[in-house]
């Protein structure tokens, strides 16, 4: 147990040695190995690259070649288009050593990390205080190494496994009360997201409560590591507001925007269908990598049976906690009751690397009501064996599903990224000009391949966007930006022009159909649930200028080519 009592000495853990922890502890660094083995096999396997991770590792390449920590193009004014810092800081230090190394870069350092988140759980597990049934302590931390989304955002290349890593850590260290340890867990908080700005202040309270005079010492610490990022933020960007922030909040109506009346129903309704369709369903076995919709293994239904199942106790472990005045874990549940609410009513969009570190939170407490019920059960072999058991089962269901979720990753980004997105990106450097801007609503494969000036919906990058949102209320979205703006290309998807789009004859009007790319039908024929992936047919438009006609309008995506392509099958008469 020599790695124990190191871990205990360097990270301030404490329990990882006792004998009486032992067994769980060898689980913990079995599995911690795991998580490492399994994210390498991923990245081995799929080569996946995620399209957020390209927005923001362009800003970290642009650095490393002299132009500053920006999205735009050299010369312009720097622009902010990221939203946590580590995604980019990561990022740097692998684009410092050689630029188009950083992507690359932060898969790496979420290797080791996702070990270490595993190691967390533990430390939580087995804290004095805290003390899980060991059956229980091995689920908690089996999920977190082998869940598929747990895996799969870090692994193409965002933040998404440092974030989970260090809200765990700072969850162990406010319930172990290391002050020192505490604040710089916050700081590190809140250059991984901004919206860790909850949690800060729950631990802020809490440390109130806990030791007022260790409270300085916290806030001090956290000040010492975030600030430095603010006052760089004011130097290059003159606010540390990310225009990210700012675009998203213009662009994406709130769900009460779109409802027809606002009373208790429908408020009702609202709240459970976000968390059991969006939320907590990713307690039970869920596949993302399409990004556009989720599929949910072992359910006919938009909710999983398993995730019901453990939010049902991961209800009962927060009223466990409150009722029975278990104080130590009081920031634990605040944390999940306070992002729960944000999620519920204050986000537009939950994308799903939101929702991972979240979703560990949310099954400590799962765990915890897991283990408040255990104890009714009488004898303690008898009731370990079947937490052991539905341990086994509950994490044998995640298991079951990765040979064939990382396969699927692999095609989504063979013949979807690499054989359509990516071409259409070199293809638009080729032709487009300096001057000249392509409108589209993905920002992350255009931009980065493309280099060139892209007018992307919501606006993350892009300054023209955002100010033609302020200035057009009334018509904040893809189509209305771009009529508004009418940039010399278009990168759009044929379900936008046939089937979102409220005027398509508009663009049949100002523009014409230079290029196609699309999934080879063959191919999409070999992907899962391909129905959730609206990434796989889009064309480039060029505007009309007088005396380039005539143009082939058989290149126009038609309803019934859609509908062939969606089946996997040729469509007659189109490219």
């Amino acid at each position: 147990m020599r790695l124990a009592e190191l871990l205990e000495k360097r990270l301030g853990l404490e329990g990882l040695s006792a004998p009486e922890n032992r067994a769980v502890v060898r689980w913990g660094f079995g599995l911690a190995v795991l998580a490492m083995v399994l994210r390498v096999v991923f990245w081995v396997v799929t080569q996946r690259y995620w399209e957020d991770a390209l927005i923001t590792c362009l800003h970290a390449e642009n650095f490393a070649q002299g132009f500053g920590l920006t999205h735009v193009r050299p010369g312009e004014p720097p622009l902010h288009g990221f939203t946590s810092p580590l995604s980019v800081l990561v990022p740097l230090l692998g684009d410092l050593m050689h630029v188009g190394f950083g992507v690359d870069f932060i898969k790496l350092v979420s290797i080791p990390a996702a070990a270490l988140t595993v190691i967390y759980v533990l430390a939580i597990a087995v804290h004095p205080s805290v003390r899980l049934a060991g059956p229980l302590a091995v689920l908690a931390m089996g999920y977190v190494a082998i869940e598929h989304q747990q895996i799969l955002w870090g692994m193409a290349g965002m933040e998404t496994q440092l974030a989970t890593l260090i809200l765990l850590m700072s969850i162990y260290y406010a319930i172990a009360w290391r002050p020192a340890a505490l604040g710089l867990s916050l700081g590190l908080c809140m250059l991984a997201r901004p919206d860790y700005a909850f949690w800060t202040a729950i631990a802020g309270v809490y440390g109130l409560f806990r030791s007022p005079r260790d409270l300085p010492k916290v806030v001090g610490i956290a000040l010492a590591v975030y600030l430095p990022w603010i006052a760089f933020c004011f130097w290059e960007y003159g606010s540390p507001l990310p225009n990210t922030i700012v675009a998203k909040g213009l662009g994406y109506p709130q769900w009460w925007e779109k409802a027809d009346t606002i009373d208790f129903f429908t408020i009702k309704r609202h709240t459970w269908m976000m968390m059991a369709e969006q939320i907590h369903l990713l307690l039970g076995p869920t596949f993302a990598g399409h990004g556009a919709g989720l599929h949910i293994f072992f359910s006919n239904t938009p909710e999983s049976p398993i995730a019901n199942f453990m939010f049902a106790f991961a209800v009962l472990g927060t009223l466990a906690i409150v009722l029975g005045r278990k104080w130590t874990l009081w920031p634990l549940a605040a944390c999940v009751v306070a992002y729960s609410l944000y999620y519920v009513y204050l986000v537009p969009v939950v994308f799903g690397w939101y929702k991972v570190p979240y979703i560990a939170t949310l099954l400590l407490l799962s765990v915890w009501g897991l283990h408040t019920a255990a104890r009714l059960i009488p004898g303690a072999t008898f009731r370990n064996g079947l937490l052991a058991a539905f341990a086994a089962a509950y994490l044998g269901v995640f298991a079951a599903v990765l040979p064939v979720t990382f396969w699927t990753e692999r095609q989504i980004q063979q013949y979807v990224e690499n054989d359509v997105r990516k071409p259409a990106g070199l293809w638009l450097r080729e032709h487009m000009k300096e001057d000249e801007a392509v409108g589209c609503e993905p920002l992350g494969y255009i931009s980065y391949y493309s280099r060139g000036n892209v007018y992307d919906w919501p606006g993350l990058a892009s300054r023209t966007v955002v100010a033609w949102s302020k200035e057009h209320p009334e018509d904040r979205n893809l189509e209305g930006m771009l009529k508004g703006l009418q940039p010399e290309y278009l990168f759009l998807r044929d379900m936008e022009i046939l089937f979102w789009f409220q005027d398509p004859e508009w663009f049949r009007e100002h523009y014409h159909v230079e290029a196609v790319f699309q999934v080879d039908p063959e191919k999409a024929k070999e992907i899962r649930w391909l129905d959730r992936n609206i990434d796989t047919r889009f064309r480039i438009y060029k505007k009309n200028h007088e005396g380039d006609a005539p143009y082939d309008d058989s290149l126009w995506p038609t309803v019934e080519s859609f509908a062939g392509r969606a089946m996997g099958k040729p469509a007659t008469g189109t490219p």
